[in-house]
């Protein structure tokens, strides 16, 4: 999931498609305008509403077997963080302007249009810098920290452009010393959303922190964790480093699509062989420029939210490609519950079924992005936008699923496509009717508990003891849900053994954690920790419960000494 899920702040906004606009021309945002959270100009209240118009740049693409379709040039600025956050490189904007809307002397009841503003798109988004994968700027390598692109060649076929996938890999430490020349090492991937830094759950800083937590707040608490970082990853006392034994290379991978920040890392129909290019192009490219070992008995994937949902479906379809999967938080992994929607029982997504009333279903809770400290955040399960509300936004902000939004991109990875080029809708994106074809496409194709029923005798035995699933007992996206009905699911396979698969639900004191829980760590009293000291330390976490497992499961012959130092 991304952050940006529609709090009780959202601004308003209304939006229009525009078709072949030339310099001089204009378009008029008028009462039949869709917007959000209010459809329509008519329904604003008397009073002053400073006003911005904003225009993202589009390119017409020419996709393997699609018609030509026009999508966003980018969901991303270059300066890091999806379309959501930061609006992409060449967007044009107007400047501010005052709305002033008036019910006239003598009008009636009804709210009325206030004076017309023009708008004129005469300011430029500028490209932002890259602070590059080691921060030092875009290109730009430190001793730990590499860059390394390629051009895809299946992706620039199937896009018809040219297109570029990028890593950011730290090296373990000692890998440019004269005593570990001949090792090789397992890679770990961790997946999440675009970052031109190197960010994998945790940051990586070489310098001590001059700020104070308790003053500056989570942005300062974060550095400190970096530095942490460093200093357990660079360290050979085991009693200072958990890495001792289990130096790996850990990438972070950043592939935006036109339609988000991220493509989910797996072959669509809309999106391409994203997968295929991360498993067969980027990795093999990564081991071979820093002395992978390029075997998948020696490969690991962890993440969380998105990343999450991206390493569960890592070992789902690249079986015999990943030896471990640590998945935190992730996205919806099984469409009985899509957040809260059951796709296949339901015939409405915005809506609980019902003869007599119309309940809301919820989308987001509580709010908690897991960046608020010191300590927890109380669940109290306060709705704070319905599923409704986050599709009706996206859908304001473009058709045709091109948001950039979280709703619009799940809708692009799993969907067939149309005729008319665009991702099949699941549901009418304004009155939330399913579409039942759509959704035995999604079962078929991305449902990866369903997939791990059906395809059980080949899964089965790989997945025993790779995967590891966490989510938080009041996930605020409804993440629960879908982990606790896939549990359900694959343990029933075969009562009579276990699946080997890891499940856990994180609660503490009797009350659920929150987006985004990634499995308990403790304080020196054995108290658990927060999510939000938790999401900082993933490689900690995982990467020596990775390195049991490489050594335990390699092949004969294979090395299991070289790295492990």
């Amino acid at each position: 999931m991304t952050g940006n899920s529609d709090g009780q702040g959202t601004n308003q906004v209304f939006g229009v498609d525009a078709n072949a606009l030339r310099p001089g021309d204009s378009l008029t945002v008028g009462p039949a305008t869709f917007g959000y959270p209010l459809k329509s100009l008519r329904e604003l209240l008397p009073g002053k509403y400073f006003v911005q118009a904003e225009l993202l740049p589009y390119t017409l693409f020419n996709r393997t077997g699609l018609p030509s379709t026009w999508l966003p040039t980018s969901c991303v600025s270059a300066g890091g963080q999806n379309g959501q956050y930061a609006k992409p490189d060449g967007t044009l904007l107007s400047k501010v302007s005052l709305l002033t809307v008036t019910v006239p002397p003598g009008g009636s009841e009804q709210r009325l249009e206030g004076e017309g503003v023009i708008l004129t798109l005469d300011q430029f988004q500028h490209p932002a810098s890259s602070p590059g994968c080691a921060g030092l700027g875009d290109g730009v390598d430190s001793k730990y920290i590499k860059t390394l692109r390629i051009h895809s060649q299946l992706l620039s076929r199937w896009w018809g452009t040219r297109i570029r996938v990028e890593a950011c890999v730290l090296l373990p430490h000692g890998w440019g010393e004269p005593e570990h020349a001949g090792a090789r090492y397992p890679l770990v991937i961790a997946h999440g959303h675009y970052s031109p830094q190197w960010n994998a759950g945790g940051g990586f800083r070489e310098e001590q922190p001059t700020c104070d937590p308790a003053e500056v707040g989570y942005v300062c608490l974060s550095e400190w964790y970096s530095w942490y970082l460093y200093r357990n990853w660079t360290s050979t006392d085991p009693a200072v480093s958990p890495f001792v034994g289990a130096r790996m290379l850990l990438a972070t991978i950043n592939h935006p699509v036109p339609f988000f920040d991220d493509s989910y890392a797996v072959n669509s129909a809309n999106m391409g062989p994203y997968g295929d290019a991360i498993v067969k192009e980027l990795l093999p490219a990564i081991e071979s420029t820093y002395r992978g070992i390029g075997a998948g008995w020696a490969r690991g994937a962890m993440g969380g939210s998105t990343g999450g949902w991206e390493s569960f479906a890592m070992p789902v379809f690249y079986p015999d490609e990943f030896n471990a999967a640590f998945a935190a938080c992730p996205d919806p992994v099984t469409f009985t519950h899509y957040t809260s929607i059951n796709l296949y029982k339901q015939a409405n997504a915005y809506y609980y079924e019902s003869d007599f009333k119309r309940t809301h279903l919820p989308g987001y809770r509580d709010g908690y992005s897991g960046t608020t400290w010191p300590g927890f955040v109380t669940p109290y399960g306060d709705i704070i936008a319905t599923v409704e509300e986050q599709n009706h936004r996206e859908l304001a902000l473009g058709e045709h699923s091109r948001s950039c939004g979280q709703w619009d991109i799940w809708e692009a990875v799993f969907s067939p496509a149309c005729a008319d080029g665009y991702p099949c809708r699941i549901y009418d994106k304004l009155t939330g009717k399913i579409n039942k074809t759509v959704a035995e496409y999604w079962r078929n194709h991305y449902d990866l508990a369903h997939i791990i029923k059906r395809d059980w005798t080949k899964l089965g035995p790989k997945l025993n003891g790779s995967l590891h699933v966490f989510v938080g007992g009041s996930d605020s996206f409804y993440l629960t849900n879908a982990v606790m009905d896939a549990q359900d699911l694959i343990e029933s396979i075969d009562l009579s053994r276990p699946t080997g698969i890891e499940w856990v639900v994180g609660v503490h004191d009797g009350r659920g954690f929150q987006h985004c829980f990634r499995g308990y760590e403790y304080d020196s009293k054995g108290s658990p920790l927060p999510n939000s000291i938790t999401r900082l330390t993933y490689a900690q976490a995982f990467l020596p419960k990775m390195a049991k497992r490489f050594a335990a499961t390699a092949p004969a012959g294979a090395d299991v000494l070289s790295w492990r130092y």
